[in-house]
């Protein structure tokens, strides 16, 4: 009757079928005995369905510590942001500015632009946009926040995964719910739903809007 499990990467070498019944298991299991488990995973997917309390560490430094969703909807840093959620989190270089009264305005691409409610905690400047490929779609022409010519699609039958490069070259991934019609080389506009949009000042760390 152990008072605490030790865990690392435990599931690491089982194929995916078994990886997913095997985590259920652990679960149920951690449930029954009500006891301390200790989990080493790189797996994002493990982190998120069994833990209480995930503990990011970094070269041996504590990065941030929290539930899976806090860590999900609040990313301390650019690390945790980068590391947490798959597929991970987009992360583009904006220029932050006063917007409008009770607003913020943000430039990416060199001149594509968009404003966000509140007042931004932080000098204004670089900094980096933070958002998940879940909360950016795609749009009809001119009526998204900006253009972007399809590099890759995968095409997963619930959902749809688009690799999209904007004009700087960088690609961003759009998550699109069941089927959709583009293809490589398509030109499209992206939409970003910015009510979940992350910024991070030029040291990495998260900017509070309020």
């Amino acid at each position: 009757n152990p008072t605490a499990f030790l865990l690392d990467e435990p599931l690491s070498n089982l194929d995916a079928e078994l990886r997913i019944s095997t985590r259920a298991e652990l679960a149920a299991l951690h449930e029954r005995l009500s006891a301390t488990m200790v989990y080493v995973t790189h797996d994002q997917i493990e982190a998120m369905t069994l833990a209480d309390r995930i503990v990011v560490l970094r070269a041996g430094r504590i990065e941030q510590i929290g539930t899976p969703l806090d860590l999900y909807n609040h990313p301390a840093n650019l690390f945790v942001a980068g590391f947490i959620g798959a597929p991970r989190m987009n992360l583009l270089p904006v220029k932050l500015a006063p917007g409008g009264t009770g607003r913020s305005s943000l430039t990416l691409d060199g001149s594509a632009g968009f404003e966000i409610d509140g007042n931004v905690s932080a000098a204004n400047g670089d900094v980096t946009l933070g958002l998940r490929p879940h909360h950016v779609g795609l749009a009809d022409a001119g009526k998204g926040d900006i253009a972007a010519s399809v590099a890759l699609v995968e095409a997963l039958g619930s959902e749809t995964i688009v690799h999209a490069k904007i004009s700087s070259g960088r690609t961003m991934l759009a998550v699109v719910a069941g089927q959709c019609s583009v293809a490589s080389g398509d030109t499209v506009d992206l939409k970003f739903d910015t009510s979940h949009l992350h910024l991070f000042d030029n040291t990495g760390l998260r900017i509070a809007v309020s």
